[in-house]
């Protein structure tokens, strides 16, 4: 999945109540709803380690 600002790969970022796909060039954060229909396998199964429920 790419940055719409500027191109380049995003990478998942964990915050204490959610999870964001943020880019390490611009720093645009993204919801992972506006991503879900370019979600693949790959990204499912890296996804599926994170913990969803931190409060």
């Amino acid at each position: 999945m790419e940055c719409k600002r500027c191109g380049l790969d995003l990478i998942a970022f964990r915050g204490c109540q959610d999870v964001t796909l943020r880019c390490p060039q611009c720093g645009a954060t993204y919801d992972l709803k506006e991503f879900a229909s370019e979600m693949d396998e790959d990204f499912e199964e890296e996804m599926g380690f994170v913990p969803m429920d931190r409060i």
